[in-house]
């Protein structure tokens, strides 16, 4: 590690430390007073944010996009720092008896995530429902505890800035791990259709679905006016995805008109300022 990164790492790591002096529900309000300041002086990510949002919800008002734009980052940074301390979070689960079941399925589930809220949510409640979840995320250098934080919580995590990361996933999914990906990111995987823009994304829970042959499910989570987050599992398809090109395609835009719906119903917790619409 360079010194750079170790002098990173001490900072995060006291800052970290700092927070858990206090209660959840004071870190929260601490996040969110945070991400004001950052998104104050951040031009480019608040650019950003209020341009996907007028692109995405063409009604609103420049006041409105301005707002949501504050709150969904509000809710993102928090979500983030409660990533530190993901056995604390407060979690209730809605999922119907049909798609439970499927998450038990022997071999294991694909299911497609998002970046609302609390990113890790989905390999959180995936454990404490059926154990053995998988997720892949691009953990920093810098943060050399950050795989500790989901062996905690008996998450495995594959880190996609580590050599060879598909390979790691194609181990998961032999030993009928439960897979979790963020799925909304961009990518030129397959192409979609997102508000009613063309563009592209990854195709990776799809083919986990295929090669795994399990069905394929959605999980999503908002943060609660009570601080407690709300984790949704959903059903996208009972039956594996087909492997072969057009299927995978299907069913990535099957995903997608899912995630479009349900950002629309809750604008305030998705991650606007990702550079999502790039050509």
């Amino acid at each position: 590690m360079t010194m750079k990164n170790s002098l990173a790492n001490m900072l995060i790591y006291l800052i970290i430390s700092f927070f858990k002096l206090f209660k959840r529900h004071q870190r929260q309000k601490m996040a969110k007073f945070i991400a004001r300041k950052i998104l104050r002086h951040a031009k480019k990510t608040k650019s950003r944010a209020m341009s996907n949002i007028s692109l995405a919800l063409p009604t609103l008002s420049a006041i409105e996009v301005e707002a949501l734009a504050l709150e969904s980052y509000e809710n993102i940074v928090c979500g983030i720092f409660e990533c530190f301390w993901l056995d604390e979070v407060e979690i209730d689960i809605e999922c119907d008896e049909a798609t439970l079941e499927l998450l038990h399925n022997e071999k294991g589930a694909a299911v497609a995530t998002m970046h609302m809220s609390c990113y890790e949510i989905a390999p959180i409640i995936i454990e404490r429902l059926v154990g053995n979840a998988t997720t892949m995320s691009k953990i920093p250098a810098f943060i050399t505890s950050a795989s500790d934080i989901y062996k905690k919580s008996n998450i495995k995590v594959i880190n996609s800035n580590a050599p060879h990361p598909f390979i790691e996933l194609l181990r998961a999914t032999k030993e009928n791990n439960v897979i979790c990906l963020h799925t909304d990111h961009f990518s030129t995987n397959v192409p979609v259709t997102f508000f009613g823009r063309k563009t592209s994304a990854p195709s990776g829970i799809a083919m986990v679905s295929a090669y795994q042959k399990v069905p394929l499910l959605i999980c999503y989570a908002t943060l609660q006016a009570n601080g407690r987050y709300k984790a949704v599992l959903e059903t996208v398809t009972e039956v594996p995805v087909e492997n072969n090109e057009l299927a995978i395609t299907q069913a990535i835009g099957s995903v997608y008109q899912r995630f479009e719906e349900i950002i629309k119903i809750h604008p305030e917790q998705w991650y606007w300022s990702y550079n999502r619409w790039r050509s």
